[in-house]
């Protein structure tokens, strides 16, 4: 987002702030006064000698400035751009009046909200007003010097799409340079900055619009004043289509975020259920094979005995067999039991986080340390906990590429608490883009889920801490 206003269909806009603009840097301001004395003082020198053989045309030029204040207070609002609705009108009349003239209207005239917010500093503003009378001036030269007129047709096309792209050159070499010394921003990072992702559309809509400015300038050569009211009516409908554009931008990107955090969900839902076949594996493993192993061993015994006729040993056998499968089936219905006291597994969060980092570690080379009690607490904030843990642990391998992973779970009073602490690279919180990644989102909202508290502590090349604190009871539903 560049740091000054351009015009037309491409026009950056600072975010509204709620108090009087912060101070800008000393460069900053010597450029910003430096192209208003130029400008002014070009003005100053040239105007009146144009404006002397025109004093007839003051009522009209005055009309034209008030036209400009209006579209300009009137602009359209898109992401960090803002539409302001002057460019056909400025181009307009550096088609029917001399360069110096079109300067005046253009500096006088432009007008932009946030100078009567004061959410810009009066110099910002001031080279706003320049730089736009710099381009309008540009633009008009070009078009006289190649003796266009609204009248001969179609050269007046060429003509005025060589002072449209004069203007637009102008006009973004001003707001490159003001970016550059205020950001240090460079050219590529400017432009995607003012035209995002829609570049040639967004140049498509700032040439068709540009090039209304002839049918403007052949309006007036034949009404006169009264052709100006005219002007309203393209710009009013201009307007409504900037409108319409912007909000269909805004549904796009909001649908595209949606969809990613899809994406994302899926991917979590995907692991979840890979965490819980896990969970219900070593369920069967550890508890219901063992008995029916032994069933299986009672029945080759069994099988000995009738083959070699051994007939009094199987009341010795058959008891032994039935005690197998009777113990085989309290462990299936056991192992049932607590699958569905807790969605975590029979052995609740403090196992179901050992299961996870011996399955971690044989997938990875991290090496993760492991300190967990038995805490208790809810079947949800257990669940949540998992997740939150899981999650972190995932991203210390996967993005922090910890070489250790230290994870602790205890019981606080009514809470719990859980750690998670690697050796990673660490990262600049305010550098991530959430809309883009949702790992640490998720696990804030999940904590908060449950009536938590959530806290990372981070420094790039300084590895990281994420702290999660849960009430053991609560009445939320986990999602």
């Amino acid at each position: 987002m560049s740091a000054t206003t351009t015009r037309g269909a491409i026009a950056a806009k600072l975010p509204r702030q709620p108090t009087s603009p912060t101070s800008e840097p000393f460069g900053l301001k010597i450029l910003e006064w430096t192209v208003f004395a130029l400008v002014c003082s070009l003005l100053v020198v040239l105007a009146p000698r144009t404006l002397g053989s025109m004093r007839a045309e003051l009522p009209s030029l005055a009309a034209w400035v008030a036209l400009v204040v209006i579209t300009d207070l009137l602009p359209v609002t898109a992401g960090s751009l803002t539409i302001a609705l002057s460019l056909p009108i400025l181009l307009a009349a550096g088609m029917v009046y001399p360069a110096v003239t079109a300067g005046l209207i253009a500096f006088i005239g432009s007008s932009d909200l946030r100078e009567i917010r004061r959410e810009i500093s009066v110099g910002h503003g001031l080279y706003n007003r320049s730089q736009i009378a710099l381009s309008v001036m540009a633009a008009s030269l070009l078009f006289h010097w190649m003796h266009g007129d609204p009248q001969v047709w179609p050269f007046v096309l060429l003509a005025a799409l060589s002072g449209l792209m004069v203007d637009f050159l102008a006009n973004m070499s001003m707001v490159m340079l003001y970016g550059y010394i205020a950001r240090g921003n460079s050219v590529r990072k400017t432009l995607s900055g003012l035209l995002g992702w829609q570049s040639w559309p967004i140049l498509l809509s700032y040439m068709c619009f540009g090039l209304v400015a002839v049918l403007l300038a052949v309006v007036y050569q034949i009404a006169g004043n009264w052709g100006l009211l005219t002007f309203i009516i393209p710009v009013a409908l201009a307007r409504q289509v900037f409108v319409q554009t912007a909000r269909l931008r805004d549904m796009t990107d909001t649908i595209s975020e949606k969809t990613r955090a899809l994406m994302a969900v899926s991917e979590k839902i995907a692991d979840e259920r890979r965490d819980e076949r896990l969970t219900v594996a070593a369920g069967l493993h550890d508890e219901v094979l063992p008995p029916l192993y032994r069933v299986h061993l009672m029945g080759e015994v069994i099988r000995q005995d009738l083959a070699s006729g051994r007939l009094l040993a199987l009341e010795d056998d058959v008891p032994d067999l039935l005690k197998a499968a009777e113990s085989a089936s309290d462990a299936t219905r056991l192992l049932i039991r607590d699958l569905r006291h807790s969605p975590l597994g029979p052995g609740g969060l403090a196992e179901t986080l050992r299961l996870l980092v011996q399955q971690l570690e044989i997938e990875s080379t991290a090496r993760i340390h492991l300190e967990v009690e038995s805490v208790g607490g809810s079947p949800v904030v257990q669940l949540l906990a998992y997740q939150v843990a899981r999650e972190a642990i995932r991203n210390a391998i996967r993005h922090a590429q910890a070489s250790n992973v230290w994870v602790s779970l205890q019981r606080e009073g009514t809470d719990m608490r859980l750690i998670v602490q690697d050796d990673g690279r660490g990262f600049r919180q305010e550098s991530v883009n959430r809309d883009e990644h949702f790992g640490l989102q998720l696990m804030q909202e999940r904590v908060e889920l449950a009536g938590g508290i959530f806290h990372v502590a981070t420094e790039s090349g300084q590895g990281t801490q994420l702290v999660a604190r849960f009430p053991a009871e609560t009445s939320g539903k986990a999602t």
